[in-house]
């Protein structure tokens, strides 16, 4: 699930869909090609013409097009060769060298080299405003055509990670484009596949016979169809849609039942979670003890089962317990939040706090509580309802929760305006251990009032950053000594409680496998089958064979 993509409306009536897609057949809309793959990428009514990366929201099929130097996800953490063959760091961690993968073409014909990696890395160095991840190096060269050199202020073990996320795009068509607002019509990238056609209801690509990264036996063409959850259930039900990454409530009854050789729903678990995010800044939530009682009230169990998305019960520290257990120290291994009301009302009165017509109240002062729930995930609007009724029941509180469409909780979150919302808690991020801790520490601190990229609550604990500084210094391969600094990090993270985590974060896939097999499972997966992260995506493509 990624919240970053652009959010469903209003739903399209089912059957306007399907009238949409009975007339044209080569691009496997109606009639469908046996060799076309249709997919979606994200919830949406329609599409834009136009794949600018560099856009606040880039359009569908950009990750198609462009790919990064490096691949990495839970499923295979150790980062993995892709543009770039190898890659070392010298001078003590502060220059990277990278190896460039050699007879890359892109999709017009021209080398991909060096320079266009220099060019694509220099992009955040040389506009500020596109810096929106906080790139930490200063300067990159590419001495040859296969070699790039990247340099660091200080220590840049941690950023490895950050590549997979860095895509590389031709100088020769972006050079003296405004980034900001060239439309890019006509996409020329190192990825699989060209644009063979657009409409607002669909998007389809056509598979490169020149593509550098392997064949694809038995998909000639991707078709990206513009549809609403409700409608993407319907497609998948009824044979016109072959994939999808879309939690689903009820999967096994609603759709895995109704065709079991055929419908596949599937998890893959990521290292972080999804809950509360408490601001830590402003209000009641600012109180260690408010926040600590909000979380002994709630029955994470129940919840869970609200949200019928099948996900896992996580540990107090907000870690995946299965994909965590590497990272957990001994104390904290395997433990997950078990309710106490009788402790989450002690926890208020310890802070001085008492409960009056279902408000908090200190010092003669009324506070009432919020929760923003980011609406067009529909299992997190259930767990803003199942938390509401709990807070209730243990502590006699009446939180106001607003379910807010995506433009108004966007325009909430990044300035830190709620007291709680729906979140990543923490964000999974790049997939590393320091990736997901650094989202919550000083680098991404911004007071309440200024735009933050992440660490939207504000948390600053003087003792958590320092060891995000001991972790960003030391190699990424030795795990031993990353783990023992993680220990305290995430125990600091379970008493301070800067986020309430309900739920496992995870990749959801749906996959409706009437037409092509070879279809991955978590079980066997050394990646994850996601229709927006490019390498994966194109591994996925690659492995598919025709159904009998």
């Amino acid at each position: 699930m990624k919240r970053s993509t652009a959010a469903a409306v209003a739903a399209l009536a089912t059957a306007g869909l399907l009238t949409g897609c009975s007339t044209a057949k080569s691009d496997g809309s109606g009639d469908r090609a046996a060799s076309t793959v249709r997919l979606t990428t994200h919830p949406t009514q329609s599409f834009q013409a136009g794949w600018n990366p560099f856009a606040a929201q880039p359009n569908a099929g950009v990750s198609f097009f462009y790919e990064p130097l490096i691949r990495a996800d839970a499923q295979n953490p150790t980062p993995q060769p892709w543009l770039s063959d190898s890659w070392t760091f010298s001078d003590g961690g502060k220059t990277l060298t990278f190896r460039m993968h050699s007879g890359v073409k892109w999709s017009d014909g021209r080398p991909l080299t060096a320079k266009d990696v220099k060019y694509s890395l220099e992009v955040p160095l040389k506009n500020k405003e596109l810096n929106i991840t906080g790139a930490p190096y200063t300067s990159v060269d590419a001495p040859d055509d296969t070699t790039v050199v990247v340099h660091y202020p200080k220590v840049g073990y941690s950023d490895l990670y950050a590549f997979k996320n860095r895509n590389i795009y031709p100088e020769h068509i972006w050079s003296g484009k405004n980034l900001k607002t060239y439309q890019n019509l006509k996409p020329v990238g190192s990825g699989p596949v060209t644009l063979n056609s657009f409409s607002p209801q669909q998007i389809t690509l056509k598979i490169r016979k020149d593509y550098w990264n392997g064949t694809f036996p038995a998909v000639k063409k991707v078709a990206i169809v513009a549809a609403q959850e409700s409608s993407i259930r319907s497609l998948l039900l009824k044979d016109k849609l072959d994939w999808s990454t879309m939690s689903w409530q009820g999967a096994d009854k609603n759709y895995v039942a109704q065709d079991p050789e055929h419908h596949k729903y599937q998890v893959y678990p990521l290292l972080g979670s999804e809950g509360v995010l408490f601001n830590t800044k402003k209000g009641p939530t600012a109180d260690v003890h408010v926040r600590q009682a909000l979380t002994k009230a709630v029955d994470v169990g129940k919840v869970l089962q609200v949200m019928g998305t099948e996900q896992p019960a996580v540990n107090p520290s907000g870690l995946n317990n299965k994909v965590g257990a590497a990272w957990l120290p001994a104390d904290l291994a395997g433990k997950t939040l078990k309710q106490d009301a009788a402790a989450a009302r002690a926890e208020l009165a310890v802070g001085g706090w008492t409960v009056r017509n279902g408000k908090l109240t200190k010092d003669g002062k009324s506070h009432p509580l919020t929760l923003n729930v980011f609406q067009p995930y529909a299992n997190w609007v259930d767990m803003g309802t199942a938390l509401k009724d709990q807070w209730k029941t243990a502590l006699g509180l009446d939180v106001i929760v607003t379910n807010m469409p995506e433009s108004a909780f966007y325009q909430k979150e990044p300035t830190g305006d709620f007291s709680m919302e729906t979140a990543f808690t923490p964000p999974s991020a790049d997939g590393s251990i320091f990736g997901v801790l650094s989202t919550l520490g000083s680098d991404y601190y911004t007071p309440l009032g200024k735009g933050a990229v992440n660490n939207f609550g504000r948390f600053n604990d003087s003792d958590y950053n320092a060891q995000l500084k001991k972790m960003a210094a030391v190699d990424p391969t030795d795990t031993a000594r990353l783990k023992e600094l993680a220990g305290p990090a995430l125990r600091i993270l379970a008493k301070q409680a800067p986020f309430l985590p309900i739920g496992a974060s995870a990749s959801f896939v749906d996959i409706n496998s009437s037409h092509f097999t070879g279809w991955p499972t978590p079980e066997s997966a050394t990646y994850t089958p996601s229709t927006t992260v490019g390498p994966d995506t194109t591994l996925t493509l690659q492995k598919l064979r025709p159904a009998s």
